[in-house]
């Protein structure tokens, strides 16, 4: 069987794979954007502004700076993340906030290896490299207006 590689395939890949990630996600009681928040505070090195934060999110899956806001408050509200006491302008993942990540991460990279088991590192890497070239082409389309 051939395929050509378009929009259809990466997006049909998306959600498929976002689906499997999904269901994982409910479990924990996590949305996807909720998850992605998480690692994006997770991976910064230092508490981040709530302006940088949601910044992250919008990069991340390009949904509008309220909804980044709106999910960064509601991950306060679960007391996954916290505006520190001495700055209340920063915010950073609490105890509970970090051991969640960790599961998302763990559910990810299971879910990774499953998913793409079979498949050999030169076809990963060529994959991987014709995406980030569509994906970089895209950004630069959205920025330039």
């Amino acid at each position: 069987m051939t395929f050509t590689l378009n929009g259809q395939i990466l997006g049909r890949t998306h959600y498929a794979t976002r689906a499997v990630l999904e269901r994982e996600l409910g479990r924990l009681g996590l949305t996807f954007v909720q998850a992605l928040l998480l690692n994006a505070l997770a991976a910064a090195d230092a508490p981040l502004p709530r302006a940088e934060a949601a910044r992250r999110l919008v990069e991340a899956v390009k949904v509008p700076t309220a909804t980044a806001h709106a999910t960064l408050a509601e991950l306060i509200a679960a007391t996954l993340a916290a505006p520190l006491s001495t700055d209340v302008s920063r915010v950073a993942l609490t105890p509970t906030g970090r051991h969640t990540q960790q599961l998302v991460a763990a559910a990810s990279a299971e879910i990774g290896a499953r998913l793409w088991a079979d498949l050999s590192a030169e076809d990963l890497a060529v994959a991987a490299r014709v995406l980030e070239v569509v994906r970089r082409r895209a950004e630069q389309t959205l920025t330039a207006g």
